[in-house]
């Protein structure tokens, strides 16, 4: 039924958060799972901690967990996202946003963010993706388009793309730009992993709430790269689990094999 797994390893532990006595307590459960897909399945890691655009947030203890389950697991790649979620408040604490927050595309971010991406190609044995994040707002006057943007990140970090085409379709569709135009301006030769999903309609804007089937739209955008990503090494379909009740197994495989039937093109176009 899938070909490998990947998997949020944030998830598969309760963190104290920094400073704590004890800071990552695994979930014996989870790591069974873990544990029984090892030698199975080829595992990667999609992580939701590290908060690459924050400007001055850091957390070594966090970045070494990560490091201990690569040695641990075997992970092919390692991936997460474009954006930050910590942030500093007036008091000097660190706090979370709450959300995954985009980031301008400006020279400086980009001086940033470069140098934080090659720090930690250096702390983990596979390669590292950075995803396109979802952005329910906009900044004016930025210094690049996204693709210009990602397409420097890739050149001077020595990182890889996770392309999501439901986060880009959700942008797309909020701030009514081509995602086909996106596409062509991006290099794909940088992209080592595609992820589909679905969404849903929120407060008069489209969400990346991964809530069922993919939208027709993405399906599209899948079909159009498919042949065109010479690097691509898989496609992984986000599915809250919350949703599963009304999905269901069978709403699951049919994802599946839909992106997999469009994978067996890939030596077509």
């Amino acid at each position: 039924m899938v070909d490998y797994v990947s998997i949020m390893p944030d998830m598969f532990w309760i963190d104290g958060g920094p400073g704590a006595r004890v800071r990552f307590v695994e979930l014996d459960s989870w790591t069974r799972f873990l544990d029984w897909a090892t030698g199975r399945f080829p595992l990667v890691a999609h992580s939701i901690g590290l908060s690459i655009g924050s400007a001055e947030f850091s957390d070594d203890d966090y970045v070494e967990q990560l490091a201990r389950w690569h040695g641990r697991y075997g992970f092919l790649w390692h991936s997460d996202h474009l954006s930050f979620a910590q942030v500093r408040s007036a008091s000097g604490n660190e706090r979370h946003a709450g959300m995954a927050a985009p980031l301008p595309f400006d020279h400086d971010v980009l001086e940033m963010v470069t140098a934080r991406l090659r720090e930690l190609r250096g702390r983990f044995p596979s390669p590292f993706l950075v995803e396109n994040a979802v952005a329910y707002l906009s900044f004016s006057d930025q210094d690049m388009t996204e693709p210009e943007f990602l397409n420097a990140l890739v050149r001077e970090s020595g990182c890889s793309l996770l392309l999501d085409l439901h986060n880009l379709y959700t942008n797309a569709r909020n701030h009514q730009f081509d995602a086909s135009a996106f596409l062509g301006a991006l290099d794909l030769d940088a992209v080592v992993e595609v992820h589909i999903a679905g969404g849903g309609d929120f407060a008069g804007m489209y969400t990346d709430s991964h809530a069922g089937p993919c939208p027709e739209p993405v399906w599209s955008l899948l079909e159009e790269i498919i042949g065109v990503t010479p690097n691509l090494k898989g496609v992984t379909f986000e599915f809250h689990d919350s949703h599963f009740p009304k999905f269901g197994v069978e709403g699951v495989q049919r994802e599946l094999a839909r992106a997999r039937e469009i994978w067996s093109r890939r030596g077509l176009t």
